[in-house]
């Protein structure tokens, strides 16, 4: 067995790593997204200057190249620029790298003021500039002589900058003799810190990555960057953590009270074969599966919020997750005078979109049950069980339902996922404030950053729950054995 998981384990890795890429790649190849709206105004006045481009891009980690963006969607940008690795089990003042005032904190549209002189110009007639000093984002009045300037672009080690007062842009050249002042740079805290300037350095190895250095940890350290749209500048772990606990409720109470009613009722359908009650079960599986959930959603807000309060029946609320605000005349919460935002004031809202849920799942997973429970009974233990004596519900709940349960395992486990992931339509037709709304919202608002985290959650659940069903299948079915 501990071969086995080993080796699951590893082919989950490669899994999650092959799903990163193909939601990293599909997003970003969709169009549109955040830039494709700029500069469409129509009054030239308010439109984005190119150094006003440049940082948006930069803040949006959209000046990268394609390769680098994903890399540093998984890993970070902490580590590009950095001179500096901190070792320990904890980070130093919450920095695992440290980067000294350089080029690593030289952003598009960054304010600077360079002190040196021109060498030359390039073959777009920019003034070349040879830095003898930088200062970045710099405060209080400029020394006498430095050229005022924002940047545009960081190439390598060089800045293009649109200089103050002069229409033409120049080219910042750097070197290792530069001075560099950068008032965001944070000073190195105390701890056990090792050089790594000769890798990740802006004249290491991956130098020429160095001046996107940034705060991100990447997703594989759980840090998932903030929300583009829909809660703009928010971290996009805190949004999750605040519409988590409102999927769990939903799905987790929908699914056990589903598996309450339909493992019971496949079986009964399935020992009772042709009988009046197999085949109304029969008829209510056939419009579940084939009956759309939002339509559901809507008949049910209809009949019960809608049609209960035109015929003066207290009414249930049409969607939320707890009252905002005193419950209006006629309503079930008034009726039974509930205070708004306590836990029967949940419970109600929970009602109608719990409903919607469990009916669907009912129907599928009863038609499930009675149809691998149809295929124990036939089997030749089950016959031997019955010719020994047993009693018949003996056979049928220790000899036959436990294999049949082995099918039903396999599409519940998959509920894990979900548990996350919420149930988009439900959610959205509801209003209810869950994972599966809050993808919706991000999607209609093309916050990627947010989008990807939730598929990569996902991702990362769907291959726990088939590992959780594979080890599940063990104890329903003894005769299973991994090796």
């Amino acid at each position: 067995m501990t071969g086995y998981l080993l080796r699951r384990f590893l082919q989950m890795i490669l899994v999650v790593l092959l799903a990163t890429m193909a939601i990293y790649t599909i997003l970003n190849l969709a169009p549109g997204g955040p830039m494709s709206g700029l500069n469409q105004i129509g009054d030239r006045r308010q439109r984005f200057s190119e150094a006003d481009r440049k940082r948006l891009e930069a803040y949006l980690g959209l000046d990268k190249p394609f390769a680098l963006r994903y890399v540093v969607w998984l890993l970070g940008e902490d580590w590009l620029g950095a001179d500096y690795m901190h070792i320990g089990l904890k980070r130093a003042n919450d920095l695992r790298f440290y980067a000294n005032p350089g080029i690593a904190y030289a952003s598009g549209g960054y304010q600077i003021w360079v002190q040196g002189k021109q060498t030359g110009t390039n073959e777009a007639g920019l003034a070349m500039i040879e830095a003898e000093k930088v200062w970045i984002r710099p405060t209080g009045k400029a020394p006498q002589g430095v050229i005022k300037a924002a940047i545009i672009e960081t190439v390598g080690h060089s800045m293009r900058v649109d200089v103050t007062g002069d229409p033409v842009d120049a080219w910042i050249i750097t070197s290792r003799d530069t001075v560099w002042e950068a008032t965001n740079a944070p000073k190195r805290p105390e701890g056990n810190w090792v050089s790594v300037s000769w890798l990740f350095g802006p004249y290491g190895l991956l130098g020429k990555y160095a001046h996107f250095h940034g705060n991100g940890r990447g997703v594989l350290r759980l840090d998932f960057g903030s929300s583009w749209s829909v809660a703009r500048g928010q971290a996009i772990s805190g949004i999750i953590k605040s519409r988590l606990g409102n999927t769990i409720k939903l799905i987790a109470t929908s699914t056990l009270f589903s598996l309450l009613i339909a493992i019971p009722i496949g079986i009964f359908s399935a020992v009772k074969q042709y009988s009046k009650l197999d085949y109304v079960v029969t008829t209510f599986t056939f419009f579940g599966t084939a009956m759309p959930v939002f339509w559901l959603g809507l008949m049910l807000i209809l009949i019960f919020s809608i049609k209960f309060q035109d015929w003066g029946i207290p009414y249930m609320p049409a969607g939320g997750v707890i009252s905002v605000r005193t419950p209006p005349a006629g309503s079930l919460l008034r009726a039974l005078n509930i205070k708004p935002g306590d836990t029967v004031d949940q419970i109600i809202h929970m009602i109608l979109p719990t409903v919607t849920l469990s009916l669907l799942n009912m129907a599928g997973w009863s038609r499930y049950m009675r149809s691998s429970m149809l295929e124990v009974l036939r089997q030749d233990y089950v016959r031997t069980a019955r010719a020994k004596g047993l009693a018949e519900r003996l056979v049928i709940v220790k000899h036959a339902m436990r294999n049949a349960l082995i099918p039903i395992v396999t599409i519940v486990v998959f509920t894990i996922p979900s548990l996350f992931g919420g149930a988009t339509i439900t959610e959205t037709i509801f209003s209810w404030q869950g994972m599966g709304r809050l993808y919706y919202d991000a999607l209609g608002k093309d916050d990627w950053p947010l989008v990807m985290a939730v598929l990569f959650i996902n991702s990362v659940l769907t291959v726990i729950a088939t590992l959780v069903g594979d080890i599940l299948y063990t104890i329903v079915d003894p005769r299973i054995r991994y090796t």
